[in-house]
């Protein structure tokens, strides 16, 4: 952006003519964009797929390299008439794919962080879905804007905020929620394992389920249930857990859970699922709402602040939250009611 402004202030591009400002615009907008695209999704990315966007997006400005060569080779000017509406074509499709890739990303890493988690989701869906709704709104005005220096006055404040709204929201997140590469980076651990732990469970169950006729269960179904064993091993293991108050810690999640009790996290979700008919964010959720209510018919005197740190609540909110929506009412007005 720095450049782009150089290069506006020194030649004088769009004071010699909108068109040929505009040109300038989509040359140094889209590395700009696509940059700025690439970082958010490094921040959403579940996966190692980062490779493959930075060859699309190589091949896109390649192409619109390739595109304004043409036209300045046809017309002998920056003037280029109809090649730069075919270079905005490309500019506004490469912004439609980097904001589906990161759009994708986004709903993978909401999926992961309520699969690991047990904090309160509402400040990711509303901050991070505002702050990249504002920055897509922009990017979905900005190849109209580059054909009018008016409406860059406007448009161009808007996304600078729009951007600092971002950073400062995710930077806020980041204090939040594990980063997703440690999540992986634990999982990929957890995955060592997981082949020798599953073929004993699959033998296991084949034991258990010999007595079956074939043609009701499928071998499918068979090694996706736990045996009776893993069960009562995993029930007693959550049982000590809850016991020794482990719910306390406001930053467990499914891993973190896993590692400690040396159980795989494949096999808690789906004793969760299995066994309890719930998610891992649901049952501890739960637990921490049933310790809730109990130390405050126990300790009359403390306050909300004070119950949500001690039961593992991530804040005051979300046992507020939690009780609207299994009590039908505040945490003061139930206790009005004991």
């Amino acid at each position: 952006m720095a450049v782009h402004f150089f290069l506006q202030m020194c030649f004088g591009f769009r004071a010699s003519r909108e068109e040929v400002g505009a040109v300038i615009n989509i040359l140094v907008y889209l590395p700009s964009f696509t940059l700025f695209a690439m970082a958010i999704y490094n921040i959403e990315a579940t996966h190692t797929n980062r490779r493959k966007m930075n060859m699309v997006c190589a091949a896109v400005y390649a192409a619109m390299l390739a595109v304004f060569g043409t036209g300045y080779y046809v017309t002998g000017s920056l003037n280029m008439g109809v090649w730069l509406y075919v270079m905005l074509a490309i500019f506004f499709g490469n912004m439609l794919y980097c904001i589906y890739m990161i759009i994708i990303e986004m709903n993978k890493r909401k999926k992961l962080l309520e699969t690991m988690t047990a904090t309160d989701m509402r400040p990711f869906t509303r901050y991070a879905h505002a702050s990249l709704t504002l920055l897509f709104i922009t990017a979905a005005i900005i190849p109209f804007a580059i054909l009018s220096t008016k409406s860059l006055y406007i448009i161009g404040p808007f996304g600078l905020v729009a951007t600092l709204f971002f950073i400062v929201n995710f930077v806020a997140l980041g204090f939040n929620y594990v980063p997703t590469e440690e999540l992986l980076d634990k999982e990929r651990g957890n995955n060592l394992t997981a082949d020798a732990v599953n073929a004993e469970n699959e033998e296991e169950s084949v034991k258990c389920d010999a007595q079956q006729s074939a043609p009701e269960t499928g071998s499918e179904q068979t090694s996706q249930q736990l045996p009776a064993s893993r069960i009562a091993f995993i029930r007693s293991a959550l049982d000590h857990w809850c016991a020794d108050l482990g719910y306390k810690d406001c930053t467990v999640n499914m891993l973190t859970l896993s590692h400690l009790l040396g159980i795989n996290k494949t096999e808690l979700s789906q004793y969760f699922s299995q066994c309890q008919n719930t998610t891992f964010r649901i049952w501890l959720g739960e637990i921490r709402f049933n310790a809730a209510k109990k130390m405050m018919i126990e300790n009359p005197d403390f306050s909300n602040d004070i119950i949500s740190s001690e039961c593992g609540f991530s804040s005051r909110s979300y046992l507020y939250k939690i009780f609207k929506e299994k009590e039908g009412c505040t945490p003061v007005a139930w206790r009005e009611k004991q």
